[in-house]
């Protein structure tokens, strides 16, 4: 994204002033941040709240009575990695919850937390520092072309080593995933001279 607007406001006709290319792009982080830290927040209180239920439903389950009790509970397991056991360990893992459930801490139902609001904010502060590091040739370099090239530049390493990181946490593909996320970047970067040059 950053690269696309570098490259358009940097080259077309419009007001290239370098302080006009810099809030451009942290205006854009900003936006974007927002956006996906908001995201990131409601799917985490999505699954906390999801959890919440899950963890009462299994304790009225544990005061009813009846045979069906362990199977219902055993059910419950369906949808999490305890699903991968087999039936053994899916009833002796029941019987430990119907024991134990009642001890178990429910939180209040809150739709945000201090942990999502923090994450939501950091998610903008770390596209706001890449785009104000993206942006940081302009304000050092008299001449836009070079600026332009240069925070390109930037921007292809940052994204391979960002798929990486990716790759470092899906424990394979590390240096193919780095390669592919900065040719997207490549491919954005062609795109933006494409439509500056027609």
């Amino acid at each position: 994204m950053v690269i696309i607007i570098n490259g358009y406001v940097a080259l077309s006709g419009l007001n290239t002033g370098f302080l006009y290319i810099v809030f451009v792009n942290l205006g854009a982080c900003a936006g974007w941040g927002f956006i996906d830290g908001f995201i990131y927040a409601i799917s985490s209180s999505i699954e906390r709240n999801s959890v919440r239920l899950k963890l009462k439903f299994l304790k009225s389950l544990s005061k009813e009575k009846g045979q069906d009790v362990l199977g219902k509970v055993e059910g419950s397991l369906d949808e999490t990695f305890l699903s991968t056991f087999d039936t053994a360990g899916k009833e002796a893992i029941a019987k430990d919850i119907i024991t134990h459930v009642q001890q178990a801490s429910l939180e209040n139902e809150k739709i945000l937390t201090k942990s999502d609001v923090l994450g939501w904010l950091s998610i903008i502060l770390i596209y706001m520092a890449t785009g104000f590091a993206l942006a940081l040739p302009y304000l050092i370099l008299p001449d836009k072309v070079t600026a332009w090239f240069i925070s390109n530049l930037l921007g292809v390493v940052w994204l391979f080593w960002y798929g990486v990181q990716l790759g470092k946490n899906a424990g394979k593909h590390r240096l193919l995933l780095g390669l592919s996320m900065s040719a997207i970047g490549i491919v954005f970067l062609a795109i933006s001279y494409l439509v500056w040059a027609s």
